[in-house]
């Protein structure tokens, strides 16, 4: 029984050092993936359309966001998600975790071109062109002097409304202007790293059709607010448990 016991013993510690073993020999991600932050674009084959174009942006703490914009009618068909990544133990497959869809795979061929594979985590056969280029610089947004439209409140996706609710912060004058879905705001705003501080804050006093439930939630989330995180072209607002509080995208208006 002895024997036994010592057999087994050591065949546990056999395997426990297999697996430490195994952890080792897997690639940093910056040895398959080089520099982060990183951004990957293309246009790629669609089943009812001329192509869709991606805008994959991976940040060195694991955190992803996809844009993906349906080419034709407009160009009205857009998606964005954003999760976790993560490279496999054999640095060849990027596995993108959080989209509605579940989780999508990418073969990464090198640190400058990924190829989308099927919901099996198989190649695509095609004679289609499946991949995203890296762009030779990674190109994010700033807080500043940036227009950012409300997607995202508390969790819960915005729906338009008559005046869009967004936020413009001024740079030079310390001033934030926007709009909250009825009324217009302004104020003053403080940044000190990934701190922000807003107010005093001031709004109109119209009365809207629509827009006014998010006008109300959107003011109360303002007075929480005491960071935020710029993710490519996406700003995250959060309070100070570090909740998660509001998101908004970047609108070119030019």
């Amino acid at each position: 029984m002895k024997r036994i016991f010592d057999l087994s013993f050591f065949l546990l510690i056999a395997l426990w050092l297999a697996g430490c073993a195994a952890l080792e020999r897997s690639p940093e991600p910056r040895a398959v993936l080089g520099q982060l932050p990183a951004s990957f674009r293309g246009e790629l084959p669609c089943a009812d359309c001329p192509g869709i174009r991606y805008h994959l942006s991976l940040f060195p703490d694991g955190i992803y966001t996809l844009k993906a914009t349906y080419l034709g009618e407009g160009e009205r068909r857009r998606f964005h998600e954003q999760g976790r990544w993560a490279v496999d133990g054999a640095g060849r497959t990027l596995t993108l975790a959080g989209g509605d869809q579940g989780p999508r795979q990418w073969r990464i061929h090198d640190s400058a071109s990924l190829e989308m594979l099927d919901l099996e985590g198989q190649a695509i056969v095609s004679a289609l062109d499946y991949r995203l280029q890296r762009t030779e610089a990674f190109v994010t947004e700033t807080l500043e002097n940036t227009y950012w439209k409300l997607i995202e409140l508390g969790g819960v996706p915005v729906e338009p409304v008559a005046r869009e609710p967004h936020l413009i912060f001024q740079a030079e004058q310390g001033r934030l202007v926007g709009a909250t879905g009825c009324n217009r705001l302004t104020g003053r705003y403080r940044r000190e790293g990934q701190d922000l501080t807003l107010g005093p804050l001031a709004s109109t006093r119209m009365a809207c059709l629509d827009g006014m439930q998010v006008e109300s939630r959107f003011l109360a989330m303002l007075e929480r607010v005491v960071g935020f995180r710029v993710l490519a072209d996406r700003l995250e607002l959060y309070g100070a448990e570090g909740e998660l509080l509001a998101r908004f995208e970047v609108r070119h208006l030019t």
